[in-house]
């Protein structure tokens, strides 16, 4: 199919390039205009001799000028025309083989003929190449360093980022969209989200006014609710829990999507169930264990891990995901003068690569802390 797209198109390009050619030419169509004109002229003279107001010398003088540049007019085409029929000859050969040897020669070496079609649907269900996919994200990324003011292009690429690891970016990310687009029950309820990854499954202070953002804008959000109820939930108020999520239960949709970890939370909250269930979050078993503790073993077990990354910084102080985890770690422990700290010395471990320096001043900036 596709060679015969290739041969009408071709055709198509030769015929566009004869079709002037295989027109009249204009030259000789003026050349013909003059000839007619002198005949005419010539039988006017005749015309004026016979009825007497022209007498026979001048008339025969008029005729032999007249006929002087009818000649002329005769002879002057044809080498116009032989030249014209020269130049027509070339240009067709040029069109019918220039062209399509061009045209294969540059297909030959820069086309695909090996390769078999691939049908629509089987594009559609195919996976999508991860290059690909990888090449597109880290074109947006650059598209958005170049163009900051595109809270689209956040909105769009911060969904693959949390699903890639990259908590901090895709905080980041939301932040922005909610910034420049405005504020919306979704995108606060995504922030907080995204806040609760990268703490492990910990419904921040941050997280929860993210939520209750939500709920402002939209008191039925259900993502909100959620994480609401799971923040009482790891706060140890077991009642104020079982009553968000009782309500969900209450009045969610029989086919809605949130329903069973609704259900299976109340089921944790009521003894019914023993394996614990937290937000979508944690990817870790690790992450998992952590939510489930009391607070307090909680705290003292993020304590231990802040500790221990602040202390593999100071050796290794050119992993910028570290620091991004460090800083935002110190603010959701309320630790200001740590986090101000650690960003004073993120700046100077990370001065030689600017792209990471400004990603330590957008998180700065985000969780209003200088350094």
């Amino acid at each position: 199919m596709i060679w015969l797209i290739f041969a009408l198109l071709t055709g198509a390009a030769v015929m566009a390039v004869l079709a002037p050619l295989a027109m009249r030419n204009g030259a000789r169509d003026e050349s013909a205009a003059d000839v007619a004109f002198f005949e005419e002229q010539i039988a006017e003279i005749e015309r004026e001799r016979a009825e007497g107001r022209l007498d026979a010398p001048d008339a025969d003088a008029a005729k032999t000028e007249a006929a002087r540049r009818l000649l002329r007019a005769e002879a002057a085409p044809k080498a116009r025309v032989v030249s014209s029929r020269k130049l027509a000859l070339g240009a067709a050969l040029a069109a019918i083989v220039v062209i399509p040897a061009v045209a294969l020669t540059l297909y030959a070496r820069l086309g695909h003929s090996y390769m078999p079609d691939m049908p629509l649907t089987a594009r559609l269900d195919s996976a999508p190449d991860r290059n690909d996919l990888s090449g597109a994200v880290a074109r947006i990324e650059q598209h958005l360093r170049e163009h900051p003011e595109d809270g689209r292009g956040f909105e769009v690429i911060a969904p693959y980022l949390l699903r890639t690891g990259r908590g901090e970016d895709a905080v980041h990310a939301y932040s922005e969209a909610l910034r420049l687009l405005g504020a919306t029950a979704a995108r606060h309820a995504a922030l907080g989200e995204a806040r609760v990854v990268v703490a492990q499954g910990v419904v921040t202070p941050q997280a929860r006014k993210d939520f209750e953002a939500a709920l402002a804008l939209d008191a039925a959000a259900p993502e909100a609710q959620y994480y609401l109820g799971v923040a009482a939930a790891q706060a140890g108020e077991k009642d104020k829990a079982i009553a968000i999520f009782a309500k969900m239960a209450a009045d969610a949709p029989a086919d809605a999507a949130y329903l069973k970890a609704v259900n299976a939370q109340l089921a944790i909250l009521r003894g019914e169930a023993s394996a614990p269930v937290v937000a979508r979050g944690p990817s870790s078993e690790q992450g998992k264990a952590i939510a489930a503790m009391p607070a307090d073993q909680r705290q003292e077990m993020i304590r231990g891990m802040v500790d221990r990354l602040a202390t593999r910084l100071e050796s290794k102080g050119d992993d910028v995901e570290g620091w991004l985890k460090l800083i935002r770690a110190y603010s959701v422990l309320a630790e200001t003068e740590k986090a101000k700290k650690a960003v004073t010395e993120a700046r100077k471990a990370l001065a030689s690569r600017q792209d990471d320096v400004a990603r330590i001043e957008a998180l700065a900036k985000e969780l209003n802390i200088g350094g």
